[in-house]
């Protein structure tokens, strides 16, 4: 069977891959894009909440309490505004679209930004305007409606689930007050663990059912070169450490991390050295943590990080 490419519009051949869930499903793929995508809408469910379902209860991993959700969602999004947010922000109108239960629009809020979310999910929506007193919209529709400019709009792990992405980004372009931004953050099809390591395991907890879009960086630059801005930039990032791809070389199955695309296993490596009697751990320490970032920066060298950055200027 044949589809249009989601990005350029060309004929693209269909093959059946494993997807989380012992499931198989026919996925696309554009040679001109090196772009993989489904034909469905995951739309409704998300809405109705299923993507839990499928991303983590499906591969055997526990669907977190949204207060467990809340508190894991702060500590990643420090790390999004200390390198994603700045003292220019103060005061400005900032959009996150697929907010969950508004996290980072709460740190945005502390900070001085002023925050608004769009959350598909009902239940999510509904938390956000009322437990934290955060604008947030079920749709974008809704949220156009106000005639908002932004001075940011980000998109975490959001990319891979909108069905008709260059039209959704036209419209946010509109969104964004001139010199505005548009910060994206969408995993990687070329990963590292999939394709280097070549791990069973992960092959089959790779694709999922709702998210439709997977992108390469060079599927990602084409994308881009069809919105409409000024400039953009493009590079990976590495999240998940040696030791993440090392569990899954010895298990073949994912742990639980706390973190979408990145994982802290190297710090409770060190933490349990620096309790060590021995006299030499912190060259142990230090070795390690080399290692590591060794490791990662021969990966993002050669676009494979498993966090593609987008970064979207008008």
């Amino acid at each position: 069977m044949n589809a249009s490419c989601t990005i350029c519009g060309a004929s693209s051949n269909s093959r059946t891959i494993d997807v989380r869930g012992n499931k198989r499903m026919g996925i696309y793929h554009c040679e001109i894009c090196d772009f993989d995508f489904f034909v469905n809408d995951p739309t409704k469910g998300l809405a109705d909440d299923k993507l839990d379902e499928s991303r983590l209860k499906s591969a055997g991993l526990d669907i977190p309490s949204i207060e467990k959700d809340f508190a894991n969602g702060i500590k990643q999004s420090q790390h999004y505004m200390e390198t994603l947010v700045d003292e220019s922000d103060k005061g400005k109108n900032i959009l996150e679209i697929g907010c969950s239960v508004g996290y980072f629009l709460q740190l945005l809020k502390d900070y001085g930004a002023i925050p608004y979310g769009v959350e598909l999910n009902l239940g999510r929506t509904q938390y956000v305007n009322e437990h934290l007193g955060i604008p947030c919209f079920e749709t974008l529709e809704k949220c156009e409606a106000k005639q908002i400019k932004f001075k940011k709009i980000f998109l975490f792990y959001v990319l891979e689930y909108i069905p008709d992405p260059v039209n959704y980004f036209k419209r946010l372009i509109n969104m964004l007050e001139e010199g505005g931004s548009i910060i994206v953050i969408s995993p990687n099809l070329d990963d590292f663990l999939k394709d280097g390591w070549q791990n069973p395991g992960f092959n089959k907890f790779f694709y999922d059912e709702f998210a439709i879009n997977y992108f390469t960086v060079k599927a990602t630059r084409r994308f881009a070169e069809l919105i409409p801005v000024k400039n953009f930039d493009l590079y990976t990032k590495q999240g998940y450490s040696f030791l993440n791809h090392t569990s899954w070389y010895l298990t073949n199955a994912p742990r639980t991390t706390g973190i979408v695309g990145g994982d802290t296993f190297l710090d409770n490596v060190v933490e349990l050295f620096r309790t060590s009697p021995v006299s030499f751990k912190e060259d142990m320490i230090t070795l390690i943590n080399k290692f590591d970032s060794e490791y990662k920066k021969i990966i993002e060298a050669n676009d494979f990080g498993n966090r593609i950055y987008l970064i979207l200027n008008k």
